[in-house]
C-alpha cells in the first residue's frame, strides 16, 4: 500500500487546487482547439464519484501525442503562475509524462534530494503514441518503450520501495548508467525518435508509455478516444473517452467496486507547501 493519510482539510485544499490547475488546463486546450481526457484515476474519479476519488490527491489527463506538442509550444513562454514540467525543461526530470505545475508551492516526494529541479502541485499530462499494426512490431515496441521508461528514471533516481531483488537491479543500473554519464536527456531523444518511426495516423492501437517502473505500458484502440463524453467532475464538466467503460476495466477490472483501504493509492509526500495558496 502506498497510502497517505491527509488532514480532511489540507486535502481538501490541495484538490481544490489541483482543479483550479485543471480548469486553467481545459482553457487552453479549448481556445486552441486541443483534445484531452481525463485519465487513470481522475477518470475514475469522473465516473465513479463525479469528481475526486476521496483520498486522490492528483489529477490525470491525456492527450494524442499531436496535441501535446501543440499544447507544449503555446505553453512554452514566460507564466507567473505555471510552469511545464518535462524533460525538455529539466535537465534531471525522469518522467515521459509531463507536470502542469504551480509555482511557489511544493508536493514533494522522498526521491526529491535526489535531482535538481523543485517539484510543486500539478496535474500529471500523459501521451498517447500510435502502436504498430503488426502483432510482432508492437510487441516489440512495448518492450522496448518498457525499457526506456525504466532506463529513463533509473538514469537519475535510485528506486529504494521496490522488492528487494528489483531494489538491487535498478541500483545496479542507477550507477551504471551515471557512470558512464547517460542523461535522461539522451534516452528521451532516443525513445522520442523510436516512437516517431510507428506514427500512424490510421493505427489501430494507441499506448501510454509512461507507466510505473514496474507497470508495462497500456494498450488501447485509438477508436476508444474518438468519441468524447461531457462528465460532471466537482463543479465543471470534463472530457471522457466515449468507451470508458472498457478503458476503466482495463484499468481497474471492477472499477465501480470501492477497494479495501489497504489498496487504496495515493502520494507519500516530504513536503506539501501551498505557498501563496495556503488554506
Amino acid at each position: 500500500m502506498k497510502y497517505n493519510e491527509y488532514d480532511d482539510k489540507i486535502l481538501k485544499h490541495l484538490q481544490s487546487l489541483e482543479l483550479m490547475i485543471l480548469k486553467d488546463f481545459i482553457k487552453i486546450c479549448e481556445e486552441n482547439d486541443l483534445t484531452y481526457y481525463m485519465y487513470a484515476g481522475s477518470l475514475l474519479g469522473a465516473i465513479r464519484h463525479n469528481g475526486f476519488i476521496p483520498w486522490d490527491d492528483d489529477l490525470d489527463v491525456i492527450m494524442f501525442r499531436d496535441d501535446f506538442e501543440k499544447f507544449k509550444k503555446i505553453f512554452n513562454s514566460p507564466n507567473d503562475k505555471y510552469k511545464l514540467l518535462s524533460i525538455e525543461t529539466e535537465k534531471d526530470y525522469f518522467h515521459l509524462l509531463s507536470k502542469l505545475m504551480l509555482n511557489n508551492t511544493k508536493f514533494e516526494e522522498k526521491w526529491v534530494n535526489q535531482v535538481d529541479f523543485n517539484i510543486g502541485i500539478n496535474i500529471d499530462i500523459f501521451v498517447l503514441d500510435d502502436l504498430s499494426d503488426n502483432k510482432l512490431k508492437r510487441s516489440f515496441q512495448l518492450k522496448k518503450s518498457f525499457l526506456y521508461n525504466k532506463l529513463l528514471i533509473m538514469s537519475k533516481i535510485k528506486l529504494d520501495d521496490l522488492p528487494f531483488i528489483t531494489k538491487v537491479i535498478t541500483h545496479v543500473g542507477y550507477h551504471i548508467l551515471n557512470l558512464f554519464r547517460i542523461k535522461p536527456s539522451t534516452i528521451n531523444k532516443k525513445c522520442l525518435s523510436f516512437l516517431k518511426k510507428y506514427k500512424n495516423p490510421n493505427a489501430e492501437y494507441v499506448f501510454d508509455i509512461s507507466a510505473n517502473a514496474n507497470e508495462y505500458p497500456q494498450i488501447f484502440r485509438k477508436s476508444d478516444f474518438e468519441s468524447i463524453k461531457r462528465i460532471k467532475f466537482e463543479d465543471i464538466e470534463v472530457n471522457v473517452p466515449a468507451n470508458y467503460d472498457y478503458i476503466l476495466k482495463s484499468l481497474y477490472g471492477d472499477y465501480m467496486q470501492l477497494p479495501p483501504k489497504e489498496d487504496r493509492y495515493n502520494h507519500i509526500t516530504e513536503t506539501l507547501d501551498f505557498g501563496p495558496y495556503e488554506l
